[in-house]
């Protein structure tokens, strides 16, 4: 009996645990003050019972509010990836070790704005939410607040879960127009540069025009289609390489190069290139699979 009491009895205050009156709180705490000065220099009996109701009240608050909170474990999951100005879907998880379920537990994020809130928590129980960051970049996570106000609602009780990591946000893709490429010195210039070979005869399919130049376009597609498509040529006849050069996009600034060099990273990647960044001085040399991926994602990400 006293160890299943032991466990309904609150704890003392964690440091981390902050205790803040609400408006109803304080207007319960004016009124219940008022009366204890009206009893007290009435003698009034029924004045005396009421204020024993409310100091009552009061304390199966705390009571209620502290056990609420107990034994509850938040986890933040962020997405595999986050792109700007695009809704990630971030997951809160809320683990409850007691026997009793939680009610009305909210969390919160200040670093990257994010809130959920959770009605009920028996033993587990998660949310989605949709985070938009309006930029590229690092974004440190600070600390989750998880709170709750019941259950009268008069005091607020919170406590803080430290978190450890970062979120990186990588750029808006930016759709930029590829040039149409004729000789080899236009194929070296601009903002895109081919290496490997694409000479042979041996042609496979179609694909969709990425600026090889206009001696590999399919110019019966393009009459029909009104879309440029370039020649599959055969495995070993193919350009490999290319170079996005940064500084030659045609964005207006920094950032629209940025996003724009985003763009053809994604189309160059997917179309099996093995893909390069230059941007001035910083110089990645092409290579291929995921992980080269993310490596030139977080590069355009943190530039």
């Amino acid at each position: 009996m006293w160890a299943k009491l032991s466990e309904l009895l609150p704890k003392g205050l964690n440091p981390k645990e902050k205790v803040s009156i609400n408006f109803g709180g304080k207007v319960y705490i004016g009124f219940t003050l008022l009366v204890g000065f009206a009893a007290v220099n009435t003698g009034n009996n029924i004045l005396y019972i009421l204020l024993s109701f409310l100091l009552s009240l009061m304390g199966v608050s705390g009571f209620l509010s502290r056990y609420n909170l107990r034994g509850l474990k938040v986890k933040l999951l962020p997405p595999g990836e986050v792109w700007a100005k695009r809704e990630a879907p971030f997951e809160v998880i809320v683990y409850n070790s007691k026997r009793l379920p939680s009610f009305l537990v909210s969390a919160r994020e200040e670093g990257i704005k994010l809130q959920t809130s959770f009605v009920m928590v028996e033993k587990f129980s998660r949310r989605r939410v949709g985070l938009t960051f309006p930029k590229r970049g690092l974004y440190k996570l600070k600390q989750l607040t998880v709170t709750s106000e019941f259950p009268f609602g008069l005091f607020r009780r919170s406590w803080i879960v430290p978190l450890e990591g970062e979120v990186l946000v990588y750029p808006q893709p930016k759709r930029v127009k590829l040039p149409v490429i004729s000789s080899k010195r236009m194929r070296k210039s601009g903002f895109i540069q081919f290496k490997g070979s694409a000479g042979g005869s041996t042609v496979e399919g179609l694909k969709e025009y990425a600026g090889e130049g206009l001696r590999l376009v399919h110019w019966k597609s393009f009459a029909r289609l009104r879309r440029l498509y370039t020649k599959r040529l055969g495995e070993e006849e193919m350009a490999k390489e290319v170079e996005i050069k940064i500084e030659n996009l045609p964005g207006k600034d920094l950032e629209e190069k940025i996003s724009q060099a985003t763009y053809l990273l994604l189309k160059f990647h997917r179309m099996g290139y093995a893909v390069g960044l230059r941007y001035r001085d910083k110089y990645i040399p092409p290579e291929g699979g995921a992980f080269h991926l993310k490596k030139l994602l977080r590069f355009l990400a943190l530039l």
